[in-house]
């Protein structure tokens, strides 16, 4: 093999690997703007643990957007934390599958660090395997 065939290969390779990196990393992106079948990675605030967590999830439903009276509502109804004064509901609810099948729902206000994959909502879990 002489240098400019190594030279090619290796030019090839390293494009292929910016390119990988892109698909999984994705651009800046806004969770309370997702659409359904997108794929994004964000941090996301937990304040039951005081920590942030890493997700990976493919939007399912249209981003439900919450006024404050409807806020207002669904806490005075629900139990879910009720006693807890750190826990704030927020206006962008956004309905995801995990890698795993589980589907849940992230207030869009609570990710950070937002990407949005070019990763087909087909191949999450695939993805999320390889990220690990």
């Amino acid at each position: 093999m002489n240098n400019e065939t190594a030279f090619l290969i290796g030019g090839v390779a390293g494009v292929l690997a910016v390119a990988l990196m892109f698909l999984f990393r994705g651009v800046r992106a806004n969770l309370s703007h997702a659409q359904i079948g997108e794929v994004y990675n964000f941090d996301y605030e937990q304040p039951l643990h005081g920590g942030t967590k890493r997700v990976l999830a493919k939007v399912v439903e249209p981003v439900t957007t919450l006024d404050d009276s409807w806020i207002r509502i669904m806490n005075k109804r629900s139990n879910y934390r009720r006693n807890d004064p750190v826990f704030k509901r927020t206006h962008h609810l956004v309905t995801c599958e995990m890698p795993n099948g589980e589907i849940r729902n992230f207030y869009a206000e609570r990710a950070k660090n937002v990407r949005r994959t070019f990763i087909p909502g087909r191949f999450v879990r695939t993805a999320a395997a390889a990220m690990l």
